[in-house]
């Protein structure tokens, strides 16, 4: 378990997310999305979750290795912007890497206009 003030927007965790539709409990990487303020305060985290599935889907962005602050991915993942999911710190096991303020704000971008549809 990590310190939840050394995680921030834009990294890349690894953490139990304990999706309700699935019956498996495993870590899985996930996108934080919330901000530092937020953390601090509430011991929270809203993130999106990644997955290796490849399929074609409006609400995927493939991770390509320029999207990456430090590691190359092992596996071709995309983020999953339609799985937001709200987090309590001690589900953060470690930190992965982080992506870069570019890919971050095209995340945000599809969450904010296809998704929550915020102004």
């Amino acid at each position: 378990m990590v310190n939840q003030f050394e995680i921030n927007s834009r990294d890349i965790v690894l953490a139990d997310p304990s999706y309700e539709d699935q019956k498996e409990r495993k870590l899985r990487p996930l996108l934080v999305i919330s901000n530092n303020i937020f953390h601090q305060n509430s011991g929270f985290f809203v993130c999106v979750g990644i997955t290796t599935n490849q399929k074609s889907d409006p609400y995927l962005i493939p991770i390509k290795s320029n999207s990456l602050e430090n590691v190359e991915l092992k596996e071709q993942s995309q983020v999953m912007c339609k799985r937001i999911v709200t987090i309590r710190s001690d589900k953060i096991m470690k930190k992965i890497d982080s992506v870069t303020t570019n890919f971050y704000e095209l995340v945000a971008k599809k969450i904010k206009d296809d998704i929550l549809d915020l102004p």
